[in-house]
């Protein structure tokens, strides 16, 4: 998953800058990713992954990283999946 949405920021926030972020980069605090960005990953979450992101889960927190997304999203899955039983 991790891989996926750094080939998804790089190729189209980015527009294939080459920038290579890592899984552990702060993308937002930086500014590698603004306002619009964030916009678009939720968009590509949802139609790549079919996770849907409450606006209130869109935290600093939840989204300071490829890795928090990743560990934002696997949380997700686990609680949905609770939830199911």
């Amino acid at each position: 998953m991790e891989e996926q949405m750094i080939r998804f920021i790089d190729d189209v926030i980015l527009g294939g800058s080459g920038h290579g972020i890592s899984v552990d980069d702060e993308i937002v605090l930086n500014g590698t990713v603004d306002s619009l960005g964030v916009t678009r990953l939720l968009d590509f979450i949802e139609d790549s992954l079919g996770v849907a992101v409450p606006a209130e889960d869109v935290t600093i927190e939840n989204f300071q990283s490829v890795g928090s997304i990743c560990a934002y999203l696997r949380g997700r899955a686990e609680y949905s999946e609770q939830g199911a039983r």
